[in-house]
């Protein structure tokens, strides 16, 4: 009997050409294991209804075609449910397929889809809000959100704005209990990376019930250039300036005016954060 899959597409993300991507979809996908459903978001949260209504009708895999915030949507909505989430990588960061080493080859990653290799990762809760990725406040949180305003995609613009703002960016004051420090940025991961080839947490392991804690203070002039590096090779464990913990449940209260979920940045509104895992709640098919 053949599996219901629906590709929901996100056609503003990336700079890819959608239609393209449909006809290599509609080419390559296995006719004899899969019913073929194309589907086009047209606004911001489209896909997290589509991908519940897909729940609704008994579809076996939703694939998110987009970034990370069209796999974010397609994903939060998957959580709990029996149906497992594909990936089509063609936004500018990719940091979730990255994780998983899906390839931005549309024609490879479907390859994937058809061969349906699959396992149950743990997802993520902060302040009660689902996410599957990286959420964070501080720099990363205002680089994030920056992006967004700006229109701005790549790693190459992505470096740009952090070389724009970092000198002048004075930090945050984050409280764990009695103690208040000042950090760069806070992030918590269940994945490695935030996009675009940026690792903040290499170790991070999306099923074994653990969250990392990723505190970062502000590098000097000299070692800002070495810090950058280290982030882009996965070496971020070994700097002076961060600290790695991990944890199943946390929580603290900042100051930062910005907050990230997933790649996607926005003005802060909370002052605590309590941060938990949801031990293997989401199917991902992967290589």
């Amino acid at each position: 009997m053949k599996q219901e899959i629906w590709f929901i597409i996100n056609p503003t993300s990336g700079i890819s050409n959608k239609k393209r991507i449909e006809t290599l979809i509609r080419k390559y996908v296995d006719k004899l294991k899969f019913n073929v459903s194309v589907i086009y978001t047209n606004y911001l949260g489209h896909a997290t209804e589509i991908a519940q209504q897909g729940i609704t009708q008994k579809v076996n895999v939703i694939c998110a075609v987009g970034g990370d915030g069209t796999v974010h949507e397609i994903a939060v909505a998957l959580i709990h449910s029996d149906v497992k989430l594909a990936i089509i990588p063609c936004g500018s960061g990719n940091g979730f397929a990255r994780h998983f080493n899906i390839s931005e080859n549309v024609k490879k990653s479907i390859h994937v889809i058809n061969e349906g290799n699959f396992s149950k990762i743990d997802t993520c809760l902060v302040n009660d809000i689902p996410f599957i990725q990286v959420a964070g406040i501080g720099y990363d949180a205002k680089i994030a959100f920056d992006m967004v305003n700006n229109k701005l995609r790549g790693l190459i613009k992505y470096l740009i704005l952090i070389m724009r703002s970092y000198f002048s960016y004075k930090g945050i004051s984050v409280t764990f209990g009695d103690k208040t420090e000042n950090y760069l940025m806070v992030a918590v991961a269940n994945t490695k990376e935030f996009g675009n080839g940026f690792k903040i947490s290499p170790t991070s392991h999306a099923a074994d019930g653990l969250l990392e804690l990723i505190l970062v203070k502000k590098a000097s002039v000299i070692d800002f250039p070495f810090q950058v590096i280290r982030f882009l090779f996965g070496k971020s464990n070994d700097s002076k300036y961060v600290t790695m913990k991990q944890f199943k449940e946390i929580q603290f209260s900042t100051d930062s005016l910005y907050f990230q979920m997933d790649g996607e940045g926005s003005k802060n509104e909370f002052i605590d954060f309590k941060y938990r895992i949801v031990p293997k709640s989401l199917f991902v098919i992967h290589p």
